[in-house]
């Protein structure tokens, strides 16, 4: 190696949760060479089930790398991929990294698995071209004829530099933790330090139905502020008007975190917020309760962002020219985890993983033809979003 650059290895993955098997990779790759880092790189993309809590929201899979490589040496987190606006890709990313660090040899570890379906993933001959590809295996697999065989093809096809480094196999996956957690077979000693009581603080890989309120709370980080706001919310909405709040928040959480262009807090805040004008004890209809939500949240609750209470304000109709927070307020109350007779529900969740302005017009069109089957009121403003969205 020439001491003058810097060779810097990647385990990528959902990391969902990170293991000992992860650690394993890094591990294998600094034994193998003279490697001066090893970047444990989570995927930017949220998994569709983390909108029912069966998977770990992105920043809660970032805290878990953190925590568990924290005093590793030569081990680093890397948040190069979660930073990224919606879906990753490999290709993109080492294309990004070499253009950044070109005095950096990039190296990726993969697994048997991992380089059999190489060929299948997005621009894999940029891949080949960016990096140098290190496959661990066990001494029988590396000498397996179909690995070999694969290996070849990349280096024929693409002009893969392609390198096997043995390993001691841990025969553990995220898979099988997140089911061996559920089944109660899993303890501390079973994962890097720090990652099973994380784990267990914020509740995650339950699904949120089974979840009470606080431990949604608990899921969500909220603050000691917004418990007393939700206590009070408690005392002024139906149960089943707080579930749905608390449904919101956690939805709004989810997409600020797959686009990364609004804080965490202030959708939280506006999600937990959004309906607190629909008190049991006021004749507001569905459209006026929104701006009836934003004097409440600004007069009882104190709230002062005007952010948060312009998002609230417009939840229900959304307007023409929205922002982010506003956005994503919008969105997450139509799919928030806990609605049942939404319309297109499904695609709707969909589309708001990979484009939300999409959504917005996806999610105003079929809001109008709800409303138009009940022969109830439409607000101007929705058709309004619809032209302006969808144009």
């Amino acid at each position: 190696m020439n001491r003058e650059e810097k060779h810097i290895a990647v385990v990528g993955g959902t990391f969902d949760p990170i293991h000992f098997g992860h650690f394993q990779l890094g591990r294998a790759a600094l034994a193998a060479l003279h490697l001066d880092e090893v970047w444990f790189m989570p995927s930017g993309s949220n998994n569709y089930r983390s909108v029912l809590g069966q998977r770990a929201e992105k920043f809660h899979r970032e805290a878990m790398v953190k925590l568990a490589i924290a005093g590793q040496e030569k081990f680093r987190f890397s948040d190069w991929e979660c930073i990224q606006p919606g879906s990753t890709y490999t290709s993109k990313t080492f294309a990004q990294l070499n253009a950044t660090y070109p005095e950096v040899v990039w190296y990726y570890v993969v697994g048997a698995d991992t380089l059999h379906s190489l060929k299948y993933w997005e621009e894999p001959e940029l891949i080949c071209h960016a990096v140098i590809l290190l496959v661990a295996g066990r001494r029988e697999q590396v000498s397996d004829d179909s690995l070999q065989q694969t290996a070849v093809e990349l280096r024929e096809k693409y002009g893969a530099d392609v390198r096997f480094i043995p390993w001691d196999n841990i025969p553990v996956s995220s898979t099988q933790v997140r089911r061996n957690y559920l089944e109660g077979k899993l303890s501390a000693a079973d994962l890097p330090a720090g990652v099973f009581d994380y784990m267990e603080k914020h509740h995650l890989y339950h699904s949120l139905e089974d979840l009470t309120n606080e431990e949604i709370l608990d899921r969500c980080e909220a603050t000691e502020t917004e418990r007393q706001y939700y206590e009070r919310l408690t005392t002024m909405l139906t149960p089943r008007r707080v579930r749905h709040c608390l449904g919101v928040m956690h939805m709004a959480m989810l997409l600020a975190d797959a686009y990364r262009n609004v804080p965490l807090e202030k959708a939280r805040l506006a999600g937990l917020l959004h309906d607190c004008g629909r008190t049991e004890n006021n004749s507001l209809n569905a459209l006026a309760h929104a701006p009836a939500g934003a004097h409440i949240a600004r007069r009882l609750f104190g709230v002062t962002d005007e952010a948060v209470l312009s998002a609230i304000r417009w939840h229900t109709t959304g307007r023409p020219g929205m922002t982010e927070l506003e956005k994503v307020i919008y969105v997450a109350d139509y799919i928030e985890p806990f609605r049942g007779q939404m319309v297109n529900l499904d695609k709707a969740r969909r589309i708001a993983y990979t484009d939300l302005d999409h959504a917005v017009s996806f999610m105003a069109k079929n809001t109008v033809r709800y409303l138009e089957s009940r022969g109830e009121d439409i607000d101007p403003i929705t058709l309004e979003v619809i032209d302006y969205y969808q144009s």
